[in-house]
C-alpha cells in the first residue's frame, strides 16, 4: 500500500474515533441521519420563506409579525430586548424559542437585544407574553428596561 492509502485510512479511523465520542454520535445521528425535518418535504418547497416556515415553526412566524407590524407603524430601526427562553415556559408556557440576536436579525433585518447584551440600553421594545402568543410592548422609559432586564436576568439562559 502506498503512502496515501495509509493516510486516507488514518483519516477514516480518527473520523471514525470522533464520531464515536457519545456526545458526537449523539449530534450526527440527530442532526445528520434523523434531522427533525424531512428532506424530501424541503424539496417541495423551495420558496425559502416556506422552508423557514417549515424548520423554524412559530417562532419564525411570530418574528415575521412582529417585522410587518413595525413596517405598518412606520417604526424605523426599532431593538427589542429578548426574554430568556425560560420567561414564556414560566409565565404562560407559551411554545415558542428565542433566538439569538444575530440570527434574529438574519431573518427580519431588524436588531434585537438579550439581558446580558452591552446593547441592552439601546431596546425601545420587549417581547411579552398576550391572550394569543407572544406580543411586542413598547419600552416607555430607562426605568422600565432596567426593571425588565433584572426580571430577564433571574433566568439561566438555558432554563
Amino acid at each position: 500500500m502506498s503512502r496515501k492509502n495509509y493516510l486516507f485510512l488514518a483519516a477514516l479511523l480518527i473520523v471514525g474515533l470522533f464520531f464515536s465520542l457519545p456526545i458526537y454520535y449523539n449530534w450526527f445521528f440527530r442532526f445528520i441521519l434523523h434531522p427533525g425535518f424531512s428532506y424530501a418535504s424541503q424539496f417541495q418547497h423551495l420558496n425559502a420563506e416556506e422552508r423557514r416556515y417549515a424548520r423554524y415553526g412559530q417562532s419564525y412566524a411570530a418574528y415575521m409579525q412582529w417585522v410587518a407590524a413595525f413596517k405598518q407603524r412606520n417604526i424605523l430601526d426599532p431593538v427589542i430586548l429578548f426574554p430568556p427562553a425560560g420567561y414564556f415556559k414560566k409565565s404562560v408556557s407559551f411554545d415558542i424559542e428565542t433566538v439569538e440576536p444575530s440570527m434574529f436579525y438574519y431573518f427580519t433585518g431588524y436588531k434585537a437585544a438579550i439581558a446580558t447584551s452591552p446593547y441592552v440600553d439601546k431596546a425601545t421594545w420587549t417581547v411579552v407574553p398576550g391572550r394569543n402568543g407572544p406580543m411586542l410592548k413598547r419600552i416607555e422609559s430607562r426605568e422600565e428596561r432596567e426593571a425588565l432586564v433584572k426580571t430577564y436576568l433571574q433566568f439561566k439562559p438555558d432554563q
